[in-house]
C-alpha cells in the first residue's frame, strides 16, 4: 500500500532571504541525499495562505517497512547531518510530519500522469484538507472522487493524489491540486453548479481548509 510522508517546514526569520537559504540547502544537500537512501521526494513547494515562512514536502513510499527503512538509513547519514548543523547558525527551521496512505481515488495513474507532464512553466498547485465527520470518511472520499472526476473533465482542477492521515487527526483527508486556470479560476460566481455533489460531501466532511502551493526547483512535480 503506498504510504506518503508530508513534510513541512517553517523558516524564520520571516524573510525571503532565510527562505532561499533553506531552499538552496535543500536542493543541494537534502534531495539529493534522500534519492542515494531510496527516499522518492516527489515534491516540494512554497506553501501560501495562513502563517507565513512555510513549505511542504512530498515523500512517497511504498510501504511503511520501505518508509522505516529509507528514513533509519538517512538518519545515519553523518554528511546530512553535519550540513543540518551548519545551516541552523544562518536560519531555524520547524519541522512537523504526517505519515499517510493513499486512498484509492488518488491512483497510481493519476499522480503519474502529473509527474510525466511537461509543463512550459511551473504549474500552480492546491492542497485541501478536509475533516471528516466520525465514521464519515468512505462516504466523503466517494464524493471527492466524483469532483475529482467532473472537475477534471471540465478542465477545472485536475487531481494528483490524495491520502488520509494515519497518525495525528482521525478523519483527515487531503487532496493535492493541479489549477490549469490557476487562482483565476476561483473567481466568484453566483450559483452552485456541484451542488449534487459538494452537498453530500459536506454532510460527511462539514470542514475544509485550502492552501497553495508553487513548485521549489528540485520538485519532481513541477
Amino acid at each position: 500500500m503506498t504510504v506518503f510522508l508530508e513534510v513541512r517546514h517553517r523558516i524564520k526569520p520571516l524573510t525571503n532571504t532565510a527562505f532561499d537559504v533553506f531552499v538552496d540547502f535543500y536542493a543541494e544537500t537534502v534531495a539529493p541525499r534522500m534519492e542515494r537512501h531510496g527516499i522518492d521526494l516527489i515534491g516540494g513547494w512554497k506553501v501560501s495562505g495562513g502563517e507565513m515562512g512555510w513549505d511542504l514536502s512530498l515523500h512517497r513510499y511504498e510501504d511503511m517497512a520501505h518508509a522505516e527503512r529509507a528514513l533509519a538509513s538517512l538518519g545515519q547519514d553523518k554528511a546530512l547531518w553535519a550540513a543540518a548543523e551548519r545551516l541552523q547558525g544562518e536560519v531555524q527551521v520547524e519541522e512537523v510530519t504526517k505519515f499517510a496512505r493513499r486512498v484509492p481515488y488518488g491512483t497510481d495513474a493519476r499522480l503519474e500522469a502529473a509527474l510525466v507532464a511537461e509543463p512550459d512553466k511551473p504549474r500552480q498547485y492546491m492542497l485541501a484538507v478536509l475533516q471528516t465527520a466520525s465514521g464519515g470518511a468512505p462516504a466523503a472520499m466517494e464524493q471527492i472522487g466524483k469532483l475529482a472526476d467532473v472537475a477534471e473533465g471540465a478542465g477545472a482542477l485536475q487531481l494528483v493524489t490524495a491520502y488520509a492521515s494515519m497518525i495525528g487527526r482521525t478523519g483527515e483527508v487531503t487532496d493535492l491540486w493541479i489549477m490549469p486556470r490557476g487562482l483565476a479560476g476561483f473567481a466568484y460566481q453566483a450559483g452552485d453548479p456541484l451542488h449534487d455533489i459538494l452537498g453530500p460531501l459536506r454532510d460527511h466532511a462539514p470542514e475544509e481548509s485550502l492552501f497553495y502551493l508553487n513548485p521549489l526547483p528540485y520538485s519532481k512535480l513541477q
